[in-house]
């Protein structure tokens, strides 16, 4: 069972797939990130960073690589005031 989610999280994602991980953004981000072709689990990265409280609380760069930090890109231009700045 936990390798069929591995093979899910690896396929290429879709609108379907980054709307479920990352919830109701524009159409046009959906289509920016689209364009990156990444995999599910490569947004789910990207997301899980930007709402994580190292990124929100204590403002630590990033590690992601490759696709992933481009998700994480677009997703922060849409979240600007996520960086705690604001709280």
């Amino acid at each position: 069972m936990e390798k069929a989610g591995l093979i899910q999280h690896e396929r290429p994602a879709t609108v379907e797939g980054i709307r479920e991980i990352i919830g109701p953004f524009e159409d046009d981000v959906v289509i920016r990130i689209l364009r990156i072709h990444p995999t599910l689990s490569e947004v789910k990265k990207a997301f899980t960073w930007l709402r994580s409280d190292e990124y929100l609380q204590r403002h630590l760069e990033h590690e992601l690589r490759g696709r992933a930090a481009l998700v994480f890109d677009v997703l922060e231009q849409e979240y600007p005031d996520l960086d705690g700045s604001q709280m």
